[in-house]
Protein backbone atom coordinates (compact mmCIF):
# COMPACT_ATOMS: atom_id res chain seq x y z
CA UNK A 1 0.00 0.00 0.00
CA UNK A 2 1.36 3.40 -0.93
CA UNK A 3 1.75 6.20 1.60
CA UNK A 4 -0.71 8.34 -0.39
CA UNK A 5 -3.39 5.60 -0.09
CA UNK A 6 -2.88 5.40 3.68
CA UNK A 7 -3.13 9.18 3.98
CA UNK A 8 -6.27 9.21 1.83
CA UNK A 9 -7.90 6.49 3.95
CA UNK A 10 -7.10 8.31 7.19
CA UNK A 11 -8.54 11.55 5.80
CA UNK A 12 -11.74 9.71 4.86
CA UNK A 13 -12.00 8.37 8.42
CA UNK A 14 -11.55 11.87 9.77
CA UNK A 15 -14.60 12.99 7.78
CA UNK A 16 -16.96 10.50 9.45
CA UNK A 17 -19.29 12.49 11.69
CA UNK A 18 -18.87 12.07 15.43
CA UNK A 19 -22.60 11.30 15.65
CA UNK A 20 -21.99 7.85 14.14
CA UNK A 21 -19.42 7.02 16.80
CA UNK A 22 -21.75 8.29 19.55
CA UNK A 23 -24.65 6.20 18.20
CA UNK A 24 -22.48 3.08 18.22
CA UNK A 25 -21.54 3.68 21.84
CA UNK A 26 -25.19 4.10 22.79
CA UNK A 27 -26.14 0.92 20.91
CA UNK A 28 -23.87 -1.12 23.20
CA UNK A 29 -26.14 -1.00 26.20
CA UNK A 30 -25.07 -2.71 29.39
CA UNK A 31 -27.38 -4.85 31.45
CA UNK A 32 -27.04 -7.34 34.28
CA UNK A 33 -29.07 -9.97 36.11
CA UNK A 34 -30.14 -9.38 39.69
CA UNK A 35 -32.98 -9.09 42.18
CA UNK A 36 -34.84 -6.12 43.60
CA UNK A 37 -34.12 -5.47 47.30
CA UNK A 38 -37.09 -6.42 49.46
CA UNK A 39 -36.37 -3.48 51.79
CA UNK A 40 -35.48 -0.49 49.61
CA UNK A 41 -36.45 -1.81 46.11
CA UNK A 42 -32.97 -1.04 44.66
CA UNK A 43 -31.49 -3.59 42.23
CA UNK A 44 -28.93 -6.04 43.66
CA UNK A 45 -26.62 -7.62 41.08
CA UNK A 46 -26.08 -11.37 41.22
CA UNK A 47 -22.61 -12.50 42.30
CA UNK A 48 -20.67 -14.23 39.52
CA UNK A 49 -21.28 -17.74 40.89
CA UNK A 50 -25.07 -17.19 41.00
CA UNK A 51 -25.10 -15.51 37.58
CA UNK A 52 -23.32 -18.52 36.08
CA UNK A 53 -25.74 -20.94 37.73
CA UNK A 54 -28.71 -18.82 36.56
CA UNK A 55 -27.53 -18.81 32.95
CA UNK A 56 -26.94 -22.57 33.11
CA UNK A 57 -30.39 -23.17 34.64
CA UNK A 58 -32.14 -21.01 32.06
CA UNK A 59 -30.64 -23.21 29.34
CA UNK A 60 -32.04 -26.44 30.82
CA UNK A 61 -35.24 -28.16 29.78
CA UNK A 62 -38.68 -27.59 31.30
CA UNK A 63 -38.29 -30.77 33.40
CA UNK A 64 -35.89 -28.97 35.73
CA UNK A 65 -37.91 -25.73 35.88
CA UNK A 66 -39.50 -26.65 39.23
CA UNK A 67 -36.09 -27.32 40.77
CA UNK A 68 -34.81 -24.01 39.39
CA UNK A 69 -37.67 -22.02 41.01
CA UNK A 70 -37.22 -23.74 44.38
CA UNK A 71 -33.66 -22.48 44.99
CA UNK A 72 -33.23 -19.81 47.65
CA UNK A 73 -30.16 -17.64 48.29
CA UNK A 74 -29.33 -14.62 50.47
CA UNK A 75 -27.94 -11.35 49.14
CA UNK A 76 -26.96 -8.11 50.85
CA UNK A 77 -28.20 -4.88 49.26
CA UNK A 78 -25.51 -2.40 48.26
CA UNK A 79 -27.80 0.53 48.99
CA UNK A 80 -29.32 -0.25 52.41
CA UNK A 81 -26.90 -3.02 53.53
CA UNK A 82 -29.78 -5.33 54.55
CA UNK A 83 -29.54 -9.03 53.79
CA UNK A 84 -32.65 -10.93 52.71
CA UNK A 85 -33.47 -14.32 51.16
CA UNK A 86 -34.45 -14.40 47.46
CA UNK A 87 -35.80 -17.11 45.14
CA UNK A 88 -34.38 -17.80 41.72
CA UNK A 89 -37.78 -16.77 40.37
CA UNK A 90 -37.04 -13.23 41.70
CA UNK A 91 -34.10 -12.82 39.28
CA UNK A 92 -34.64 -10.28 36.49
CA UNK A 93 -32.69 -8.14 34.01
CA UNK A 94 -31.64 -4.57 34.86
CA UNK A 95 -30.32 -1.93 32.46
CA UNK A 96 -27.11 -0.03 33.11
CA UNK A 97 -24.27 -0.88 35.46
CA UNK A 98 -24.61 -2.29 38.97
CA UNK A 99 -24.22 0.05 41.93
CA UNK A 100 -20.71 0.07 43.39
CA UNK A 101 -20.58 -1.28 46.94
CA UNK A 102 -19.49 1.28 49.50
CA UNK A 103 -16.49 0.10 51.46
CA UNK A 104 -17.29 -2.04 54.49
CA UNK A 105 -14.84 0.03 56.58
CA UNK A 106 -17.11 3.06 56.16
CA UNK A 107 -20.05 1.16 57.67
CA UNK A 108 -17.91 -0.25 60.48
CA UNK A 109 -16.69 3.27 61.33
CA UNK A 110 -20.27 4.61 61.33
CA UNK A 111 -21.46 1.79 63.60
CA UNK A 112 -18.54 2.40 65.96
CA UNK A 113 -19.29 6.11 66.22
CA UNK A 114 -22.98 5.39 66.91
CA UNK A 115 -22.03 2.97 69.70
CA UNK A 116 -19.68 5.54 71.20
CA UNK A 117 -22.40 8.20 71.18
CA UNK A 118 -24.91 5.79 72.73
CA UNK A 119 -22.45 4.84 75.49
CA UNK A 120 -21.69 8.48 76.29
CA UNK A 121 -25.26 9.33 76.84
Amino acid sequence: MRQADVLSASLNLARIPEEIFEMNQEAVQQSYRGVRCLSCRQPIPLPKILAERDSRDRGQSAEHADEHCARVFSLRCRACEREKPYRTSDIMDFDGQPRVRASRSMFVAEAGSLRARAANG
